[in-house]
């Protein structure tokens, strides 16, 4: 399995529970890579669409992708899913949404980004599980806006209590849920081809 791992707005692949997921997955034999977008300078669609081809080289065909994304990162995987038909084994998304956040200083570098009219039918279809973590007290997206985008592709949500925005901010240098979700992909998917192979 190869999992990719998004960062958001103002983020960088080094922040929050980037690294120990990153740890925690490869020490289970699987590859991971954590892109790098630019942001806040530079930051609109085209830019992180054409840093993300540099990603998509290295994807084999046939391979099972797991996506996991963080704020901004979760919609920005739906633009890649609908423009590059990728097919997707999973995803984690941690604290989603679609539209605006009624944060000017997020406002301002997302504009490109928000998008609530996707083919949520072809989405659903590339993105059979996932996941939809969210908080009740993020201070930066409301839970009805990650239920909304949950509902959107038939996400299963997930509410982690009191626990924010789930980055460094609020303690989350590390996220055992998380790990643990990818872990049941890992061990489904390794199970499946036991059973191929019988």
């Amino acid at each position: 399995m190869k999992f990719v791992i998004f960062h958001g707005a103002y983020g960088n692949p080094e922040g929050n529970w980037f690294p120990e997921l990153k740890e925690k997955l490869e020490a289970l034999g699987q590859q991971v890579i954590v892109p790098s977008f630019p942001t806040p300078y530079n930051q609109n669609l085209n830019f992180w669409l054409s840093a993300f081809e540099k990603v998509k080289k290295e994807f084999k065909r046939g391979e099972k992708l797991c996506f996991i994304g963080h704020s901004l990162g979760p919609l920005f995987i739906l633009h890649l899913i609908q423009k590059y038909n990728l097919k997707l084994d999973s995803a984690i998304f941690v604290s989603p949404f679609l539209e605006k956040l009624g944060k000017p200083l997020f406002d301002k570098v997302n504009k490109t980004f928000y998008k609530n009219d996707f083919d949520f039918r072809k989405l659903k279809k590339l993105i059979p599980v996932s996941y939809t973590l969210y908080s009740n007290n993020d201070p930066y997206v409301l839970s009805k806006n990650s239920i909304d985008f949950a509902k959107k592709i038939d996400s299963s949500p997930i509410i982690v209590k009191g626990a924010g925005h789930m980055n460094s901010e609020f303690g989350f240098n590390k996220f055992p849920l998380i790990v643990e979700l990818c872990k049941t992909r890992i061990e489904l998917n390794s199970l499946q081809s036991k059973i191929l192979t019988i």
